[in-house]
């Protein structure tokens, strides 16, 4: 079931803008081919773009690393007089070891190997999201008439939480706009020469919240130990405020109170989805969340009179 389950969720995430393309093509296959088309090709883009980036920054990081390790048995040995210099020696030896290790060229089959399964299941995700995504109406009132047979209450229940889980993903697209422009504006500052890439790494890092744009900003800080001690200390400056400007002014903004969640139930989602589902429950944890959190609103506006009595 796990191929249906992520081709509907792909083909329920990309309607709104099928829909909004459908406004002006009028036509739902030809609309769903070019939203599809334009997803596939700016997620190609980023990772041809992002995969060489990161592979220069870690090739250009070893020195600069080396010489932070210096400069730390200096400040010790000034300050303190004490000598750190094997201790300095053993971490660059291991660092060293663990790139140049033999057993990276002996695993590269397998590497391989599961690239081309991943490919393959990837392939069958979206063939099945787009076969979903030019029948979604359909798919739709089927689900309504099922669920009707169940619990004639169930539909009413279903509607709501398919207009919430459709503002969120609107949202998220809002959201995600706003923090890649934000991105790139503060690794264009400091001067970094890939910040075009970086902020659009942030943007789409963004469907994980508060974890994802970390991970991009734990990126943004690797690729930058080359620029010097003052750009990385404005960088961190940058960063604390850009994500206290998002958490906190730009995110409640733009997510309304109906489907607003408490920072400490965001990150339990997150910690549950990956223990349950590794990476794919991280992706769905926000969206549950709500699906929850809408279904005992709903629940609490119909059984209002028994909950006061």
């Amino acid at each position: 079931s796990r191929p249906f389950i992520i081709g509907f969720t792909i083909a329920f995430v990309l309607n709104p803008l099928i829909n909004f393309v459908d406004k002006y093509v009028k036509r739902r296959n030809i609309s769903v081919i070019l939203i599809y088309l334009a997803s596939l090709a700016i997620l190609i883009l980023i990772i041809s773009l992002a995969v060489p980036m990161i592979y220069d920054s870690i090739s250009e990081m070893f020195p600069a690393f080396n010489a932070g390790l210096k400069e730390i048995g200096v400040f010790v040995q000034d300050n303190f007089n004490y000598d750190i210099s094997s201790l300095t020696s053993y971490i660059q030896n291991i660092v060293s070891e663990f790139f140049n290790d033999s057993t990276v060229l002996d695993t590269t089959i397998d590497v391989l190997n599961q690239v081309l399964i991943n490919v393959t299941n990837i392939l069958i995700y979206i063939i099945l999201a787009i076969y979903m995504s030019s029948t979604f109406n359909h798919i739709r009132q089927t689900i309504k008439k099922i669920t009707a047979r169940i619990d004639h209450q169930l539909p009413g229940y279903l509607k709501e939480i398919d207009l919430s889980l459709v503002q969120y993903v609107k949202a998220f697209f809002i959201g995600a706009i706003a923090q890649a422009i934000t991105a790139m504006l503060m690794y264009l500052l400091i001067g970094h020469p890939n910040w075009l890439i970086l902020g659009f790494v942030s943007g789409v890092s963004s469907i994980i919240p508060y974890v994802g744009p970390v991970t991009a900003n734990c990126l943004g800080l690797i690729t930058s130990l080359g620029m010097g001690t003052t750009t990385i200390f404005v960088l961190c400056i940058l960063i604390f405020i850009q994500s206290i400007v998002m958490s906190y002014i730009i995110t409640p903004k733009i997510y309304s109170s109906r489907i607003d969640l408490s920072i400490m139930w965001v990150l339990f989602g997150i910690l549950s989805g990956s223990s349950l589902f590794g990476m794919l429950g991280m992706v769905i944890a926000m969206p549950l969340l709500v699906s929850v959190k809408v279904t005992y609103q709903v629940y609490k506006e119909h059984h209002q009179d028994k909950l006061l009595i």
